[in-house]
């Protein structure tokens, strides 16, 4: 079984490569990773918690708060430890939740059963030419002031992710894909893996053609995918309590751990 803390920094570490100017530091008891180029909580943001009870997360939230305000950025943390997250008072040290996610697995990839859609809907890797408008097709896809979206659109600096995703690739492979109706982009895709492991990105569905089993082509598409590469375990983070998190359970991914990320006021 993968740790829960490979799997957290995987999905940053991916994350953080795509950035010339991220910064990484390891501590004993905590990761801090900075975005030079972006003023905000994406990849600005302590990981890898690994405080035990109150009297050590105490100590290493006020090196975190130091480190992270010495460096012109508000102090934000991503917390999984359930009994952290219960025992201590979060808005006392100027700490508001920024996100409410939950990640989920799916193992078995091999002994997937393909799913059909209503509408036929063809799926190919993003083209050359579409790579330059691959962050403009997945923002269609996230809609402001939205009680049915769980992201209120998307930050500049994951747009920003986004686009060079299409174009750097160091540690992880990255592959992006798309599913046509009509010629039409309806929905997207992105899988980013390594040896063992591979985390999905960037899943919309067109407002216009939802509920039509898009999504679950796309993800069976991935599945069938990742076998071939010889990975067999697939994950991937969404806010909690949302309709995409029902989809994806539905599909077969099962919880993992629940995390919040707090920033400083």
């Amino acid at each position: 079984m993968i740790s829960f803390e490979k799997i957290q920094d995987f999905n940053y570490e991916g994350q953080r490569l795509l950035f010339e100017k991220a910064e990484r530091f390891d501590y004993d008891r905590f990761t801090i990773l900075f975005l030079k180029e972006f003023d905000d909580d994406y990849l600005n943001l302590a990981i890898n918690i690994k405080a035990k009870n109150k009297k050590e997360f105490d100590e290493d939230f006020i090196k975190i708060k130091k480190i992270m305000n010495k460096n012109k950025r508000k102090a934000s943390i991503f917390i999984n430890n359930e009994d952290l997250l219960t025992t201590i008072d979060f808005k006392s040290k100027g700490l508001e939740v920024s996100d409410n996610s939950v990640w989920l697995m799916k193992d078995k990839l091999k002994k997937i059963v393909i799913s059909e859609t209503k509408i036929p809907i063809d799926i190919s890797i993003l083209s050359k030419e579409e790579e330059k408008d691959y962050s403009k097709i997945v923002e269609r896809g996230f809609f402001r002031n939205s009680k049915e979206d769980p992201y209120d659109g998307l930050s500049e600096s994951v747009i920003e992710a986004i686009n060079r995703s299409c174009y750097m690739n160091n540690k992880f492979t990255t592959e992006h894909y798309v599913a046509k109706y009509q010629k039409k982009i309806v929905g997207t895709i992105t899988i980013m893996y390594e040896k063992e492991i591979a985390y999905i990105y960037n899943v919309t569905t067109d407002i216009n053609y939802r509920k039509m089993g898009i999504c679950k082509k796309l993800m069976f598409h991935i599945f069938k995918r990742l076998t071939e590469v010889g990975i067999d375990v697939v994950v991937l983070q969404t806010e909690e309590g949302f309709y995409p998190e029902k989809i994806y359970k539905s599909m077969g991914f099962k919880e993992l751990f629940k995390g919040v990320k707090f920033t400083e006021k």
